[in-house]
């Protein structure tokens, strides 16, 4: 509340001095009690405030065609949060800053805006955006004593190649994970091309003595581009283990597109190979707490689909009933009375992904999840009684989600981004398998073939790491599967608060 100054209120004819109540009255006051003096003090006002020069209000507010400069810092703040918020953030096209909607938006929302062009973007902002963030990582990366990499290709829609490489530390207690690098791959991925690049990461982010761990998929070039990386200590540690590259030729006759990609140059091609492993290599790094550590490490997620598609080639027994499935899903895409009859009772089918098994995966489940009374009925009523599932197709189907349904959490479970997945390896491949076991012995089981494809799949693949379960495995096994014995699966469970011992 504004304070009021109230004194005598008098008019001295000699002095004509006014002493006023309330300033904010004075005006009022001076017109009724004292007209001849306001008369006077209207007269004599302050020049000053009728200047046309005074800048008034609603000019601030103009809607003039007047734009601002470059270095305006209300331009500068509208240009990055259109480039933060909606091309970065949201992800739409750089030409959206050309497209005429968009700039008569921007003019309407604030009309002193100097539009920018797609130009401006992709060779002032957007590099010196990858500029700064590029030395922040390097003042992290100097923080971090010790790091971890993952290594892997991707490719877009027009079978484009890229390769990333994600750290991982810890800094000040706290878990961190970032991108270092995401560039484009042109031509063959041979083992050449990728450790020059990765030899690039490296030095510019001076990780080199940083580096303990090192996870890669399983492509033979992967494989191979990374042999020669070892710290000082570990020569001897290599010696005699042969290198194998059996996961990329099993991955050969898979599905997935991306595999295509993977494929090793003319003259890498390597024969699977497999050996007698013994621990004892693994034991003399593991007991010695001097040396420096590093291993390189399979990616988990991949090795376990890699198991899921040793399963799939032996489930022959369901094929008939997954065939029902998968028409009954592309008549759900393609006829609009199937689509809409299912909608009318809440049901809807999803796209199925090729190169997701647990996409295709979901689809099973959401159709099994329709009731046959619904199902059939719709199915009878558009002549399509080829696709009705019977009882048996139901048990079939029914089992078969039963099975890969582990599988299915675990490749979602290890997707994390804000968390460490390694922890969650030895306890996911134990669950597995012991789910499976218990899945074996039941006597009502039909697709016993497949569930014991996948036990036996699990064992070769993870024998390494479960050998220190004492659980029965076989020795002569792939290379790769026997990386699973680090230590560093055992230890890792033991530091996360949700695998504490009750």
């Amino acid at each position: 509340m504004m304070a009021t100054h109230s004194v005598v209120s008098e008019s001295n004819a000699d002095s004509n001095i006014i002493i006023i109540h309330d300033g904010a009255q004075y005006p009022s006051h001076l017109k009724n009690k004292h007209q001849s003096l306001f008369e006077e003090w209207k007269s004599n006002d302050d020049p000053s405030i009728k200047s046309t020069n005074q800048p008034k209000i609603n000019s601030v507010f103009s809607s003039g065609g007047e734009k601002y400069a470059t270095n305006n810092k209300r331009q500068k703040q509208l240009t990055n949060s259109i480039i933060q918020n909606l091309i970065i953030n949201v992800g739409l096209s750089l030409s959206i800053v050309d497209h005429t909607s968009f700039n008569d938006f921007m003019n309407d929302v604030y009309s002193k805006y100097k539009p920018i062009h797609r130009r401006d973007l992709t060779r002032s902002f957007l590099p010196a955006l990858h500029k700064k963030c590029t030395s922040k990582l390097q003042e992290i990366c100097a923080e971090a004593t010790h790091v971890s990499l993952t290594l892997d290709i991707w490719c877009d829609r027009r079978m484009r190649s890229y390769f990333g490489v994600t750290l991982h530390t810890i800094i000040d207690d706290k878990y961190k994970t970032f991108l270092l690098s995401f560039e484009r791959l042109e031509g063959k991925h041979t083992s050449d091309k990728l450790a020059t690049e990765f030899d690039r990461i490296t030095q510019l982010y001076n990780l080199k003595d940083k580096i303990v761990r090192l996870i890669t998929d399983n492509a033979s070039n992967n494989l191979a581009a990374f042999d020669n990386i070892i710290l000082p200590g570990f020569d001897d540690y290599f010696d005699g283990i042969i290198d194998d590259s059996s996961e990329s030729e099993s991955e050969s006759k898979s599905n997935d597109k991306e595999t295509d990609d993977y494929a090793p140059a003319v003259g890498e091609e390597k024969q699977l190979q497999t050996h007698e492993a013994d621990d004892s290599i693994y034991q003399t790094t593991l007991d010695s707490a001097t040396e420096e550590e590093f291993l390189r490490l399979p990616c988990f997620c991949h090795c376990l689909q890699l198991v899921v598609n040793d399963g799939i080639k032996a489930s022959a027994a369901a094929a008939s009933s997954l065939q029902k499935v998968a028409s009954i899903a592309k008549l759900s895409h393609s006829s609009t009375v199937f689509s809409e009859r299912l909608e009318k009772f809440n049901y809807t089918i999803p796209r199925a992904n090729r190169t997701r098994w647990n996409n295709q995966f979901q689809t099973v489940k959401k159709v099994i999840d329709i009731p046959s009374s619904i199902l059939n009925l719709i199915l009878s009523d558009l002549k399509k009684n080829d696709l009705i599932l019977n009882s048996k197709d139901r048990k079939v189907l029914e089992e078969f989600v039963s099975l890969f349904e582990l599988f299915n959490e675990a490749t979602v479970l290890t997707q994390g981004e804000s968390y460490a997945t390694i922890c969650l390896v030895a306890p996911t491949v134990l669950g597995i398998l012991f789910d499976l076991e218990r899945e074996l012995g039941s006597s009502t089981l039909t697709l016993v073939s497949l569930c014991e494809a996948l036990i036996a799949s699990i064992k070769a693949r993870f024998s390494g790491l479960l050998r220190y379960f004492e659980i029965d495995v076989p020795f002569n096994t792939y290379c790769m599967s026997e990386r699973f014995s680090d230590v560093i699966f055992l230890i890792s469970p033991l530091l996360d608060a949700r695998f504490k011992l009750l």
